[in-house]
């Protein structure tokens, strides 16, 4: 597996600012150091959703019915992209919806969602925990 972290002075950040947001886009966070203690971080912009929904859902637990999933519409209300990543998250973390559900719900791929949750070490739950959280996930897989 690719490196995730590099480390990169503020001389080298002025001077390859493409390059080294080029590296974060593609999911390699930047540590910025001046003379070589770390000052920052750099890292993609759904990398920084995910965390922050996580923090968010751990932080101030909401009360989540479970087995009601989670609509489309619901999501789509919200014109936040924050707000988005915090309610699918919040709905995920409390076992509600399934991570391919999640990954629909946030309009990516589910092999992407899950690289980016393995990297940034957020918790997943292994495998549906019914027949029909499994017949969801099997037709969101179809789906895409």
């Amino acid at each position: 597996m690719m490196n995730v972290e590099q480390k990169v002075s503020r001389t080298e950040l002025a001077r390859n600012t493409r390059r080294v947001l080029s590296s974060v886009q593609r999911g390699r966070t930047a540590l910025i150091e001046n003379y070589g203690e770390p000052e920052a971080a750099l890292l993609d912009i759904v990398d920084y959703r995910i965390l922050r929904a996580v923090v968010r859902t751990y932080a101030n637990p909401p009360d989540i019915a479970l087995n009601t999933g989670l609509s489309d519409d619901v999501v789509r209300a919200l014109d936040d992209q924050d707000a988005r990543y915090a309610l699918v998250f919040a709905h995920h973390l409390a076992g509600n919806i399934s991570l391919a559900r999640a990954a629909e719900l946030l309009e990516m791929p589910w092999l992407e969602l899950r690289t980016r949750c393995l990297r940034l070490d957020v918790p997943l739950r292994a495998a549906p925990e019914d027949i029909a959280e499994a017949a969801s996930d099997v037709a969101a897989a179809a789906d895409w």
